[in-house]
This record gives structure tokens, C-alpha cells and sequence, in this order.
């Protein structure tokens, strides 16, 4: 618990992926993604609950083998493409999963690299902040072009995204963050009420690079298998067995 409020963690994985099939199953050292944030979950004292909310038949069974199954799968309409993350959390604050005085932890599978001290620091950034801030986001610096430089195609022609000065050094830029996915914490009274996991009063948290590699595509696949193959994020496996 976390100032009286039950900690839920809670692991969507669906079933469908166009980037990469069976994303959420895939395997780091013989544990599925899906498992791995299950285990990296259960070792932090502060968790009173964990569900893996999925519509697959595959990741419904793991999820009653390891006893943290929703009543039923995810309804469909809550596992298409265009399905959002937000509105899982709603039904299951309508079966009741979920309540609105819990404080809510997401985890996406597709972070598999994440650590038991990121799972740790998170936590006890939203103990000491409590009585401020309302939620923590994990995020990580872009390490490539500036999305001030970003260009678009607007009706035929190429034009800047941002409408601000782009041909400045980038170090003169600001530095700039996208949320990773590994850990979305937030209070479930406030997610109901702003109706975001970025309320007004977030804090963020902020991971390495390899710790935020999040699985969306092929390339992103490509890049996973060589992290493990050169063994630069052996402390993050290990961390979740």
C-alpha cells in the first residue's frame, strides 16, 4: 500500500500486434515478456495486487496459471488497434477490479528491460511526492533528430511541424522526452477525474536508453535480440527472475 491507498499493478497485453505478431509473448531467456513484467512486479513489498488484462487465449491462460487473471478476457471492442489503454482501466474500475481510492501502476510488457530498481524508484518517488503530485511517468531522453527539426508534407510540399526557429545547433535545443511505457503510476481518483496517466501533477522518471528500447516494430525486435546477444542489459534480465 501507498499512504492507505492498495497499489494495483496492471499488465495489458491483447493479443493482436501488427508491428510484430505475438509481441506479448515473445521470449527473453525462455520468460515471456508478459511474464517477465508479472515477476518484476511481485517483488516490490509496496504491490497489492497484479492483473494481466488481455483478450488472448494464450496470455489468459498464463495469467490464471500465475493467479492474476481477470473474472473473463478483455472484451474485444478493448483489444482492437484502436482500442485505448485508458479505457481498459475504466472497465475494469466498472467490474470492480479496480477502485477509485487504489493508486494504479501500468506496466506494458513491451518495456521488457526495465529494472527492479526503475520498479523501485518509481514507487517511492509517489511515497515521498504524495501530498503534491498525483502521478510518476517513466520517460526517456530522444537520442536522434530534434523533433523541432521535424518536417511534414502538407499538401504536396514539405513544411516544419513545430512553427518555431529550427536552424539552431541542437545542443542549443531543449532536451526533449517521450514516455517509454515502462511505468505509468497514478492515482486512480485523479486518472477518473483528468481523464490521462499525465495529470497536471506528474513527476517524471527518467531511464537509460537501453532500459526504455520498447517493442513496436521489427526494427525494434532486431535491436532487443542484439541488446541480449551482447549481454548489455544482463542486470535488467536477471533483475526479473
Amino acid at each position: 500500500m501507498i499512504n492507505n491507498s492498495k497499489l494495483i499493478v496492471v499488465i495489458p497485453a491483447r493479443g493482436g500486434s501488427k508491428g510484430i505478431k505475438k509481441k506479448n509473448l515473445i521470449e527473453i531467456n525462455g520468460v515471456s515478456i508478459v511474464e517477465r513484467a508479472f515477476r518484476l512486479a511481485r517483488k516490490n513489498p509496496f504491490v497489492d495486487k497484479i492483473i494481466i488484462s488481455t483478450d488472448d487465449s494464450e496470455i489468459y491462460a498464463l495469467s490464471k496459471r500465475l493467479g492474476v487473471s481477470t473474472p473473463k478476457p478483455r472484451p474485444y471492442y478493448l483489444a482492437s488497434d484502436t482500442a485505448k489503454t485508458i479505457d481498459i482501466i475504466k472497465n475494469l474500475v466498472d467490474e470492480k477490479s479496480i477502485y477509485c481510492d487504489d493508486c494504479l501502476l501500468l506496466m506494458q510488457p513491451t518495456t521488457p528491460f526495465r529494472t527492479l530498481e526503475d520498479l523501485n524508484n518509481v514507487i517511492n518517488l509517489i511515497k515521498k511526492n504524495w501530498d503534491k503530485y498525483d502521478a510518476v511517468i517513466s520517460i526517456n531522453e530522444i537520442d536522434g533528430p530534434h523533433p523541432f527539426k521535424a518536417q511534414i508534407i502538407s499538401d504536396g510540399k514539405v513544411e516544419p511541424l513545430m512553427k518555431t526557429e529550427t536552424s539552431v545547433p541542437r545542443q542549443s535545443l531543449p532536451k526533449v522526452y517521450i514516455p517509454n511505457g515502462a511505468f505509468y503510476l497514478i492515482k486512480v481518483s485523479v486518472l477518473m477525474q483528468e481523464n490521462t496517466f499525465i495529470p497536471k501533477m506528474t513527476l517524471p522518471y527518467i531511464m537509460n536508453n537501453i532500459s526504455s528500447i520498447n517493442l513496436d516494430s521489427t526494427l525494434d525486435l532486431i535491436l532487443l535480440e542484439s541488446i541480449v546477444e551482447r549481454g548489455l542489459a544482463n542486470n535488467a534480465i536477471s533483475d526479473s527472475n
